[in-house]
């Protein structure tokens, strides 16, 4: 069993790498390169350390470091309340270091064109692309959608969850969720709940409203 674990952790690299690769990699380098050191240079002007920033942001403080280290690229709308944070714009943390805001997004629909199946076992590599139904220990961010239902847990997800969440988000969902939320979103969900909230979200829950007549919240339209 744990061999399989071991092997499907080896497959996610070795596939997002190849997505990498085919998504212009000098491209990534240097977007991530720029925007990561203006994070860390206006983080440190603030007196802020990666586990402030982190904290602000509900992710962990290791989604930070692998942003300031060059290993991952925020989205756009993470970038959004990034700048937020850090008192600034996303115009600012784009434009000062010349980077295309259309290039980052047009390079996060490239590494988001494979798909995924059902995840199990513990995973730490950020996941590129859409996967299934989550029942692991995602110790990593997914950019992409979940068609299926949480079970397990999972960091942020940079995409929208399409089933129910009955397991634990430790981080922002930058999406909506298409079911029910039963378990724990510890961060924001940007586009609402379209089903039943049962569960909690700790974040300031965007796009939520509760109904006065059946007590449960629902998206904002």
């Amino acid at each position: 069993m744990l061999n399989n674990f071991s092997n499907q952790n080896n497959q996610i690299q070795n596939k997002t790498n190849n997505s990498q690769n085919q998504a212009n990699p000098a491209k990534t380098t240097e977007v991530g390169a720029n925007l990561g050191q203006t994070i860390k240079k206006r983080r440190n002007e603030l007196n802020m350390t990666q586990k402030d920033l982190a904290d602000k942001l509900h992710i962990s403080f290791q989604a930070v470091s692998k942003w300031e280290n060059n290993e991952s690229i925020p989205d756009s709308l993470t970038l959004k309340h990034i700048a937020e944070v850090l008192q600034t714009s996303s115009d600012n943390l784009l434009n000062g270091n010349k980077i295309n805001l259309q290039e980052n997004i047009n390079l996060e629909k490239e590494l988001s064109k494979i798909s995924w199946g059902n995840l199990y076992g513990i995973v730490t590599k950020d996941i590129r692309g859409d996967v299934g139904s989550i029942y692991g220990d995602i110790r990593a961010d997914i950019y992409g959608n979940v068609k299926g239902k949480i079970v397990g847990s999972v960091n942020n997800i940079y995409g929208n969850v399409e089933g129910n969440i009955l397991g634990v988000v430790n981080g922002n969902i930058s999406g909506y969720v298409g079911g029910k939320l039963l378990g724990l979103v510890k961060g924001r969900v940007e586009k609402g709940v379209r089903g039943k909230v049962l569960g909690t979200i700790i974040g300031n829950g965007i796009g939520i409203k509760k109904d006065k007549k059946t007590n449960h919240k629902t998206a904002l339209n």
